[in-house]
């Protein structure tokens, strides 16, 4: 195994999961990638005492503390609203580059187009990576995803940060390990950072994002020994500010099942304060929405259960299951078998596209 040489930029967000969502990520997924995780607010802690994760990796206070440790890459690991750079990370950026290392960034803002960091660059060595720096050549989706003959499933949400990159990464991995050749399609800055590919889909021009579903999802079918395909879920139907890239994932990459992901606790919607609609209401919503495209239907629910404790996650599980009549569960707590097991009941079967009403 290699050693370590990410240092996780998440300064003054550590312990707060939804601002560290990229630092989170790394650390469940890939812990032993990391060296140190940057907090001052924290430094002096072992990153599981914050997070409950990457025990054994130490929090250090600033930039130099981690390269003090041989930290060679940078990994900006907290995700602000609109994703712009805040100006007080620019000098942290600008040292890494001139140390030569490799700066990585899922933000908006294209930290390659700034001509300070290019400078920078250029002058140590370092090398800049943006996370959301989609393909050139995006083209339209014309329900080519249809064509792979792997199994597609897609994780949804009743609202964003419900756990749909996890879910789909859980399933994934759970896929794997019962000897489903199975690939992961990442479509946001922290799933293409765990991954190592894919595509930020909300950096796309709008419309090229189900063109861009649509390319990850014949990439991953070329393998003719994949049988399941897990793409990973943004933003939800019923959420005003992200719909849009939810919509355009489901016409993308034509699931054959849907994983409706959902915060246990939740009772109003994100950033507009609508009051949260019943999860049968979603279910219903997301088929409806498909049904005209390709039927596939709402298979399971993943249940975020953070914030409870055991037996209030098992009540809200069975409270789930029994509203919606689907399985229904936490992936992370309990395991994603459940999640695996609803896709199976169909045996990895495609399902056809629209062929218009009934007779």
């Amino acid at each position: 195994m290699k050693a370590p040489t990410t240092a996780l930029l998440a300064e003054g967000a550590f312990g707060d999961e939804g601002a560290s969502k990229t630092a989170y990520g790394i650390l469940r997924y890939v812990p032993e990638s990391v060296l140190a995780v940057i907090d001052s607010e924290h430094a002096g802690r072992d990153a599981f005492q914050v997070s409950g994760l990457g025990r054994g990796i130490p929090v250090v206070r600033d930039l130099a503390a981690a390269i003090a440790l041989g930290a060679k890459r940078l990994v900006i690991g907290v995700a602000p609203a609109g994703g712009a750079l805040p100006e007080k990370w620019r000098r942290d950026i600008v040292r890494a580059l001139k140390k030569g290392m490799e700066v990585v960034s899922g933000l908006h803002t294209m930290l390659g187009e700034d001509e300070e960091f290019q400078a920078a660059a250029e002058e140590g060595g370092g090398r800049i990576v943006d996370l959301r720096r989609v393909p050139e050549d995006l083209d339209i989706a014309i329900c080519r995803a249809q064509e792979v003959s792997a199994a597609v499933v897609l994780t949804v949400g009743t609202d964003c940060n419900t756990g749909k990159m996890t879910t789909a990464l859980e399933l994934a991995g759970e896929g794997t390990r019962r000897g489903i050749e199975t690939r992961f399609c990442a479509t946001g800055q922290t799933g293409i950072a765990i991954a190592g590919w894919g595509i930020a889909v909300d950096h796309a021009i709008s419309d090229f994002t189900a063109g861009a579903a649509e390319r990850l999802v014949l990439e991953a079918g070329k393998d003719k020994n994949v049988k399941l395909i897990v793409v990973e879920g943004q933003g939800a139907l019923a959420q005003p500010m992200y719909s849009g890239v939810t919509l355009s994932l489901m016409h993308g990459s034509l699931p054959d099942a849907l994983i409706l992901c959902h915060r246990a606790t939740q009772r109003k919607m994100d950033h507009v304060e609508l009051p949260m609609p019943p999860l049968a209401e979603h279910v219903k919503m997301y088929e409806q929405a498909m049904r005209l495209v390709k039927p596939a239907k709402v298979k399971a629910i993943a249940l975020n259960t953070r914030g409870l404790d055991e037996d209030s996650a098992r009540r809200a599980s069975e409270t789930a299951q029994r509203e919606t009549g689907l399985p229904a569960g936490d992936p992370i707590r309990f395991g994603a078998g459940f999640l695996l097991d609803a896709i199976l009941e169909d045996s990895l079967k495609k399902v056809p596209l629209y062929s218009g009403p009934p007779r």
